[in-house]
């Protein structure tokens, strides 16, 4: 039994307003008189039924009337959306019965590897956008395109669990199929504890995951740069999705759904409650849309515009191998300075592509610099001035008599009349 959780009144042969599952336990008007009810994306009969309890208990719900499929046509008939997503996976998505298996590689890097799902053209925008497989712009890869248009048909249907059941994923190296939730974790946040609790424990999923979820907030961090917060899981954690590129985060904004593929890891910041967060990359890591439960319309899916990696810096070189630098030559003029008298104007500095100088010229002319193209002309050599005479040889001086010798007082060994005190 398929369950649907909106359909729309079925009066006078034309489609009427949309009714909601939840409002069935309160015995609306249309259920008490009984108004016919279709699906709410074709005109196949539904019936409502109320809140089950005992030993299957289940939350009130639409299903199709006895023995009725959804047209082929229809966004919420799984079989042919099946079908459609494996034709344009180019190998990623194959049929198995009634199941879709979507083949996971065992590294983030091969899924860019893939070339894109290239179709006719841009989607058309009918009121049922989301469950098509028409390609996601800029164009994906084959994996990520078709993960996109299973999350987006799963919205549609409410995550119901048997129209969940339908998709699987085969792990890289793994014979058995798993279930859709393997790889994709959300919306619920109960979906975001179960990837949390896996990854803190360390067992390593070895294929790439996605987290899907409502952009709950656009924050920045300490540099300034976008950073994506999901609804907070259980267990006392937050799903942030950070990148060095803040391009890949411009476009998506609070109130949209986002599909990130990638690895990703938990983080526990000083101050801050634990925290499973993502780094993107490459542009095809994030798949984003709107979504309105009320009527059941969606945004054609896209994705940041691709990234434009700037080209990495040479290494330096180091001291010891490095060549030394080359001296350009000085230029310098070593005739004689003329000089100028005060007040006159002075003379223009001739062209290196005009004719020959002017012998009468006052200024010598203008000399290349290294590298220019040569000149026309060869300046004149300068004449070296003469030198001037040497000095004469002053004559030689007369030799100094030796200094006088100290005076000293005699020494007598006798005083006639005593010695003078």
């Amino acid at each position: 039994m398929e369950a649907l959780n909106k359909a729309r009144l079925y009066q006078h042969g034309t489609a009427g307003a949309l009714v909601f599952s939840r409002e069935i336990d309160d015995e609306p008007w249309w259920r008490r008189e009984k108004t016919p009810l279709i699906c709410a994306f074709c005109t196949t009969p539904v019936v409502s039924q109320r809140t089950a309890v005992g030993r299957s208990p289940r939350a009130a719900l639409f299903r199709l009337a006895a023995d009725r499929e959804h047209e082929r046509s229809c966004p919420l008939n799984p079989i042919e959306v099946l079908h459609k997503i494996a034709r344009g996976s180019q190998g990623v998505a194959v049929i198995e019965g009634d199941e879709l298996h979507l083949v996971l590689p065992s590294d983030v890097d091969q899924i860019g590897a893939t070339a894109p799902v290239i179709d006719a053209g841009p989607p058309a925008d009918d009121g049922r956008v989301g469950v098509s497989v028409s390609t996601v712009r800029p164009l994906l890869p084959p994996l990520i395109n078709s993960a996109v248009v299973v999350a987006r048909l799963l919205q549609k249907h409410g995550y119901d669990a048997e129209v969940t059941a339908q998709f699987k994923v085969r792990r890289p190296g793994a014979a058995k199929a798993v279930g859709w939730g393997e790889f994709c974790y959300g919306p619920a946040a109960s979906d975001h504890a179960r990837l949390y609790t896996r990854v803190t424990e360390g067992r390593r999923a070895g294929h790439p995951v996605a987290v899907f979820g409502r952009v709950a907030a656009v924050e920045r961090d300490r540099h300034r740069r976008p950073v994506l917060r999901l609804a907070d899981g259980r267990g006392g954690f937050t799903v942030r999705i950070r990148t060095d590129h803040p391009p890949l985060l411009d476009s998506l904004v609070a109130g949209c759904f986002v599909l990130a593929v990638g690895a990703w890891k938990v983080w526990t910041p000083a101050k801050a409650r634990p925290e499973l967060q993502l780094f993107a990359e490459e542009h095809w890591q994030l798949a984003h849309w709107t979504y309105d439960d009320a009527t059941g319309r969606s945004s054609p899916p896209s994705c940041p515009p691709p990234v434009t990696k700037a080209a990495p810096r040479r290494p330096p070189v180091p001291a010891a191998i490095r060549a030394p630098a080359r001296r350009r030559p000085a230029v310098s003029f070593s005739g004689p300075r003329r000089s100028r008298p005060v007040g006159s104007a002075p003379s223009p500095v001739q062209r290196e592509d005009s004719a020959a100088p002017d012998a009468q010229s006052p200024l010598p002319p203008k000399l290349g610099v290294p590298g220019s193209p040569p000149s026309r002309f060869v300046p004149p050599v300068p004449e070296k001035p003469p030198l001037p005479p040497m000095p004469a040889v002053p004559p030689p001086r007369p030799p100094s008599p030796p200094p006088a010798a100290p005076s000293r007082r005699p020494t007598r060994r006798w005083w006639p009349f005593g010695r003078k005190r």
